[in-house]
């Protein structure tokens, strides 16, 4: 291949990046990701992760949820949401290492405040979970009354 052959094939190739991961697209890709980021689905990833309704309507869903089986849970809520672990990190604040180790069985989540957490971050709804495990907001009470 000639000097100059070489050169407007370099500059074509390095002109395009991926919108997803800003890496060098090829220049047979006429796609505006690349390869890898189409396949893992990282382009089509929202900004800000999410845990769509639908995936509380699944029985096996609402079965794990009933049994407190958390780690099972986490796993059928990221599969049907279509979420990644560090997707549900970032929703329940929990870390992915614990997130990992929990669906696995390693760890458990026993801890209610923690437990609180992880509903609150997936927005589980609150006829499913049951008033226990999600804060029930307090009613104001009247001012006291001085007796005289």
């Amino acid at each position: 291949m000639s000097r100059r052959r070489t050169t407007e094939v370099a500059a074509a190739w390095g002109g395009r990046r991926c919108t997803a991961c800003r890496c060098r697209l090829s220049r047979y890709n006429s796609e505006t990701v690349c390869s890898i980021c189409n396949r893992s689905g990282t382009a089509a990833q929202p900004a800000c992760p999410f845990v769509p309704a639908q995936v509380w309507t699944y029985e096996d869903v609402k079965v794990a949820l009933v049994q407190r089986d958390f780690g099972r849970l986490c796993q059928l809520v990221r599969e049907r949401g279509h979420l990644r672990q560090e997707d549900m990190a970032l929703l329940t604040g929990l870390s992915q290492a614990f997130l990992s180790m929990l669906e696995s069985g390693q760890r458990r989540l026993t801890n209610i405040d923690r437990i609180i957490v992880l509903l609150d971050g997936l927005n589980a709804p609150a006829d499913l979970t049951g008033p226990m495990l999600r804060p029930v907001p307090l009613a104001p009470t009247p001012p006291f009354q001085a007796v005289s």
